[in-house]
């Protein structure tokens, strides 16, 4: 009993309930991790957004915390975020103003692709709301931060017919670099100007260093095309090099061997990307499911990480690919 006096209460005060927005197909919705997060708009299909509501429910969701000594306090919508611990403290959470300064862009799943591994593969693989609306009246009343982190995906964000528009849009307000996560077969005249501007940060996925590996995993006979779209945005310019990230996600059985791998980063290097990753099957081992990733896992990531760094390649992490492992150490 005198143990529980003296034990300091915990609380959560997570930036991404206060100032993250996240179009999902269905929802529009504060957080984009493994969990959903506080829902402002479930069930949602393009209906007016009122901004202030918003701002009240992410206030609200502060003060309906019960804060305990114990895990307890973790709100249900909150409970299995691969990132909650970097977000518990124990002093109260400060009041904050109504500023958007991180947003994703999940508002349609049309793709060029049929990835294996597909996270949004239950979902109807069509085109959901427009967004470009919501994004103007976020700058006009001044709630976007000039400086926000901008993450646009899908589905196949590229394809999306308010793609142009909404990407132009963005680099005309922002100050910051726009990051899209593609498939890289469609090639972009405003991806392209947008390097030219060094304000634009891409990651393809392209899981393989061949045709026949990449067409087992994708489902589609893309590949020559995308190295043919990467050799091109560098061609327009030498930001491309850096400002790519080459992703290789592990599939069990498929490209979860070394001989891929060396292809895959060797293809990097002759293209002259500087970043790669490693990621795995976030649906497969998901972080909230007690299932193990193959320990053969490890040596791999070993393997890549001394691979990348001989060729002078650039390593990039993924904190739930992080969360991930470490659970299964």
């Amino acid at each position: 009993m005198f143990f529980n006096l003296f034990n300091k209460k915990k609380y959560i005060d997570c930036p991404n309930i206060k100032h993250s927005l996240h179009f999902f197909y269905n929802e529009v919705r504060a957080c984009c991790t493994n969990v959903s997060g506080p829902i402002f708009y479930p069930n949602y299909k393009g209906e007016d957004i009122d901004w202030n509501f918003v701002y009240k429910e992410r206030k609200n969701f502060f003060k309906k915390l019960k804060p305990k000594s114990s895990t307890d306090f973790i709100p249900q919508t909150c409970k299995g975020c691969c990132d909650i611990d970097q977000f518990v403290t124990n002093k109260k959470p400060e009041d904050f103003e109504n500023v958007v300064n991180k947003v994703y862009f999940h508002n349609h799943m049309a793709c060029n692709a049929k990835c294996i591994y597909c996270t949004y593969e239950y979902l109807e693989r069509g085109y959901g709301y427009e967004v470009l609306p919501f994004v103007k009246s976020l700058i006009n009343k001044k709630i976007l931060s000039p400086n926000a982190l901008i993450y646009m995906s899908g589905g196949e964000i590229t394809i999306s017919k308010e793609f142009e528009e909404l990407l132009s849009l963005l680099l005309s307000y922002l100050n910051s670099q726009i990051e899209i996560l593609t498939s890289g077969i469609k090639y972009c005249k405003s991806i392209e100007q947008a390097f030219i501007e060094n304000k634009c940060r891409l990651m393809i996925s392209l899981d393989s260093g061949s045709r026949d590996t990449y067409l087992k995993i994708k489902q589609v006979d893309c590949y020559d095309k995308v190295i043919e779209n990467i050799t091109n945005y560098i061609a327009a310019s030498e930001n491309a090099k850096n400002m790519i990230t080459l992703k290789y996600i592990i599939i069990d059985n498929i490209n979860d061997n070394t001989d891929e791998i060396e292809k895959f980063l060797t293809v990097s290097q002759n293209l002259g990307i500087k970043n790669v990753r490693l990621d795995i099957d976030y649906e497969k081992y998901k972080f909230t499911q007690d299932i193990r990733v193959p320990k053969h896992y490890f040596d791999l990531y070993e393997y890549f990480n001394a691979s990348a760094k001989n060729k002078g390649l650039n390593i990039l992490k993924c904190d739930q690919v992080e969360a991930i492992l470490n659970k299964s150490k």
